[in-house]
C-alpha cells in the first residue's frame, strides 16, 4: 500500500462550488482580523507555526499574507525562484524568524495586527537534510528562540543560547500550519512520515491543525482562468484536498486553498486576497480558542 500523495491533472469542475466563499467583502476580513484580540493577559498575539516540505511555498505563503493585509506588493520573506536541488532555501536565509504584520497608517504609526508567523525551513526525505521533526516539536512549545539556525544532524539542545527554557503563553505556538504543494507529483512516504510525528505532537499538545494547499492554478485549468473556481474544481477536491486528508488525518474541513503571489504580479487580486484573508481568518479562530481552551486546562 502506497504511502504518497499522488496529485493528478484535470480542468473538469462542479456547477455548484463546494464550499462557500464570501467574495468581495475583504474590508470586513481586514477589520475583523485588525478589531482581534486575544482573551488572554499573557498572550499578545496568535503565535502561527508553518511547516512542510521543501517546495511548498512557505515564503511565498509569509509574503502572499503581508501582501493581502497591506493591499500592496510586499516580500519580507526571501523567496528561491531557482529551480535546483539545493533543498530548502529558507535555512540558507533566516533559519527560525518571526514575521510580525504591520497596519501602517499615520495614527497607528508602529501597531500590528494581532497574529505573527515563525517561517522554518522545508521537511526533506532525506533524514540528514531539512528540519527536524524534533525541532519542530520543540518549537511548538516555545523553546526556540527567533534567530535560531536550524542543524539537520542535531537538534537544538538546553545548553544553545537560542533555547528558551522557560518559555511564556506567548512563545508558544497557537496554531500550526501545513503548507502544501498541490502540483507536486507525489510526497515521499519519509516526509509524510515526518509530518505525521509533527502532527502527533501538535494533538497532545491540543493546538489545532490547518492545511493549506498552494499553486492552485498550476493543476486546474478552470482555477488558472478565474481563481474564484478554486472551490468548484472536481481535481483539487477529490484527488487533492480528499486524498491528503485521508493521508495525515486532517479533516477535510481543516484543509483550504490559495494562490499565492509569486512575483509576476504587479498589484493585488481583490479575489486572490479573499481566499488568503480567509484562511488567515481562520487561523486565528482556531488560535483564538485554543488560547481560551489552554487557559482552562493549562496547556499554556
Amino acid at each position: 500500500e502506497s504511502n504518497c500523495v499522488f496529485f493528478l491533472f484535470s480542468s473538469s469542475v462542479f456547477d455548484k462550488p463546494w464550499r462557500e466563499i464570501d467574495w468581495g467583502n475583504n474590508a470586513k476580513l481586514l477589520k475583523e482580523l485588525w478589531e482581534y484580540k486575544p482573551q488572554n493577559e499573557d498572550v499578545r498575539h496568535i503565535r502561527v507555526l508553518v511547516y512542510g516540505p521543501v517546495g511548498a511555498g512557505k515564503s511565498s505563503f509569509i509574503n502572499s499574507i503581508t501582501t493581502a493585509l497591506l493591499g500592496r506588493m510586499a516580500i519580507p520573506a526571501a523567496v528561491n525562484t531557482a529551480q535546483s536541488d539545493e533543498g530548502s532555501f529558507t535555512v540558507q536565509t533566516s533559519g527560525f524568524r518571526l514575521y510580525y504584520f504591520s497596519l501602517r497608517l499615520p495614527i497607528l504609526s508602529g501597531t500590528h495586527y494581532p497574529v505573527v508567523f515563525n517561517d522554518i525551513m522545508g521537511l526533506e526525505s532525506d533524514k540528514n537534510v531539512g528540519v527536524r521533526a524534533e525541532d519542530i516539536k520543540l518549537a511548538m512549545m516555545g523553546h526556540v528562540k527567533e534567530g535560531y539556525k536550524f542543524n539537520s544532524m542535531t537538534s537544538i539542545s538546553p545548553s544553545d543560547p537560542y533555547y528558551n527554557p522557560h518559555p511564556k503563553p506567548d512563545d508558544k505556538v497557537h496554531v500550526l500550519v501545513l503548507l502544501l504543494s498541490a502540483n507536486c507529483p507525489e510526497t515521499d512516504s519519509s516526509v509524510i512520515q515526518k509530518m505525521k510525528e509533527v502532527r502527533q505532537t501538535a494533538r497532545d499538545l491540543g493546538i489545532p491543525q490547518i492545511a493549506i494547499g498552494t499553486h492552485i492554478d498550476e493543476i486546474c485549468d478552470e482555477i488558472k482562468k478565474d481563481v474564484k473556481n478554486v472551490y468548484k474544481s472536481k481535481s483539487l477536491k477529490t484527488k487533492q484536498m480528499e486524498m491528503f486528508s485521508g493521508e495525515v488525518g486532517i479533516p477535510l474541513n481543516c484543509i483550504m486553498a490559495l494562490k499565492n503571489y509569486s512575483g509576476a504580479e504587479m498589484k493585488n487580486s481583490p479575489d486572490m486576497d479573499t481566499l488568503i484573508l480567509t484562511a488567515l481568518k481562520h487561523m486565528v479562530d482556531f488560535g483564538d480558542n485554543f488560547i481560551e481552551t489552554g487557559k482552562s486546562f493549562n496547556l499554556l
